[in-house]
Formats: C-alpha cells, sequence, structure tokens
C-alpha cells in the first residue's frame, strides 16, 4: 500500500491512532475520577500516584489530560463534519445549478472569508453563549466557506464532462446526477481539506477554551488547562506543558496524515513521491 511507503502517513497514523484510543478509553484509563481534588497533593510532580502530576487543586493530570484529548476529538470531529455536509452541499448546489445562486451563495461565502477566522468564531461565541456546543456551531460556520469554495471549482469542471450530459439527458434528477456523478470525483480534495481542518480545528477549540470562551470548568479541555496552569507556572510547570504537548501532538498528527494524503491522493504529487 502507498500509505505504508510514506514516513509521514505512518508516524502519523501511529500518533492519531495512539490519541483516538487515549481517548475513547478515557473512562477506563484515567486513574482519578477527572474532577477529583486532592487538596493534599496539589502541584505533585509527575512520578508515584500522579503520572504526569496535579493541578493546582490537586487534580490528577494524566486524568484531565485524556478527557481533555476526548473533549478537543469531540469538538473537532462534529465542527469539521458540520462545515464539510453543509460546505460541500452548497458548493455542489453553486457549481452545478450556477446562475443567480452561484452568485448570491459565492458572494455570501466572499462575506464570511472577509472576517478574520479566530475573531469570527469569538463573535459567534460572544452572540450565543460559552459552551461546547457553541463551540461546534461556531468553529464548523468558520470553515464552511472553504469546503464551499474547494467543493464548487471542480464541480464546475465535472459538470461538464459527457457521463454527467448523458446522466441529464436520460432525466435523472438534479440530487441523483450530484450524488452519483458530482461527489464521487470531486471527494478527494474535500477530504484532504477535511483532514487539515481537523488539526486547525483542535487549535481554534484549545484558543476559545483559553480564553473562557469553549468547553467551561469542571469539565477538562486542553485549552483552559492550558489557560488554568499559565496562573501557576512558576510553581509548577507541569499543568500547562503537559496540556500544551498533548495539543501539539493532535496537531502534528493531523498534518502529517493530512500532507501524507495529499501526496497520495493527487496524482502529480503522487507520482514526483513515486519515482523518488
Amino acid at each position: 500500500m502507498l500509505v505504508c511507503r510514506s514516513p509521514k502517513a505512518v508516524v502519523g497514523l501511529l500518533i492519531l491512532a495512539t490519541i483516538a484510543a487515549a481517548a475513547t478509553m478515557a473512562p477506563h484509563l484515567a486513574p482519578y475520577p477527572v474532577t477529583e481534588m486532592h487538596p493534599s497533593d496539589r502541584f505533585a510532580p509527575p512520578g508515584g500516584k500522579y503520572a504526569l502530576g496535579t493541578d493546582f487543586f490537586g487534580r490528577d493530570l494524566l486524568s484531565r489530560v485524556l478527557f481533555g484529548y476526548r473533549t478537543s476529538l469531540l469538538v473537532a470531529v462534529m465542527s469539521v463534519g458540520f462545515a464539510l455536509v453543509c460546505g460541500s452541499a452548497l458548493g455542489m448546489s453553486a457549481g452545478y445549478i450556477g446562475g443567480a445562486l452561484d452568485t448570491t451563495l459565492m458572494r455570501a461565502m466572499d462575506i464570511l472569508f472577509a472576517f478574520p477566522v479566530l475573531l469570527l468564531a469569538i463573535t459567534i461565541v460572544v452572540v450565543l453563549g460559552a459552551g461546547t456546543l457553541t463551540t461546534v456551531l461556531a468553529i464548523g460556520i468558520v470553515y464552511v466557506p472553504i469546503f464551499a469554495r474547494i467543493a464548487r471549482a471542480p464541480t464546475l469542471v465535472v459538470r461538464e464532462h459527457a457521463y454527467v450530459e448523458a446522466a441529464r439527458a436520460l432525466g435523472q434528477r438534479t440530487l441523483r446526477v450530484i450524488a452519483r456523478h458530482v461527489l464521487p470525483n470531486i471527494s478527494t480534495p474535500i477530504f484532504v481539506q477535511a483532514t487539515i481542518n481537523l488539526a486547525t480545528a483542535i487549535l481554534f477549540e484549545s484558543a476559545l477554551s483559553f480564553l473562557g470562551l469553549g468547553t467551561q470548568p469542571p469539565y477538562p479541555s486542553l485549552g483552559l488547562m492550558v489557560s488554568e496552569g499559565r496562573n501557576y507556572i512558576e510553581l509548577s510547570p507541569w499543568p500547562t506543558v503537559f496540556p500544551g504537548l498533548a495539543i501539539v501532538l493532535a496537531v502534528l498528527s493531523f498534518n502529517l496524515v493530512g500532507d501524507a494524503l495529499q501526496e497520495i491522493l493527487d496524482p502529480r504529487l503522487r507520482q514526483t513521491w513515486v519515482s523518488s
């Protein structure tokens, strides 16, 4: 398999599989309840009873990092999934139907593109209220224009192909033509973009939680843990260092997988990569 011949893909998939397994099995792997406090063991160093140490409240950092991964991955998958479905549907509709619908939808996407992505996400969260579900919606809305653009461009090309024109001539409905003939032929760039956006979605979720606009205490979030630990970084760096490293590993794994998929699925990049 080509995936096995790509070092980036292998490393990225191994890290990602480990993170996903740890997040899925967090209730069984966590040595302590995620909100359980041990006041006598505040800022305990790594080792002994606490593999990664404890925070200001004496909460086990390993348990909170595991559950923080659950939150980050859940938000990333849900937000990117929302953006992928809505954005791809809008982009394919605009590209296939064209005319006034294309102009209207693309101008709406341009308006969303005009805002800095993090500022737009913060604005949505502030208007709707902080929380995990609001974070999912905010990140999803930010990504919708990206998927709409990516889906529209190849749709403009595919709709002119003979097999699409033949399907229309046979009287097939627009939705059927899009689902059976357009979507399968434009899915590669959408899939690669989704993988890359999963990485940035984790960063956005962490940033919003760091600012107090994402996941709310006492539920763990990697960004929230970094925010809480920074006030005591001179006393104990571990409550900040370990959640920060967890974010880096998650983002790195998705980026490695996304880059490798782009090389493997893109015929031009694949030819250069295989020949080398």
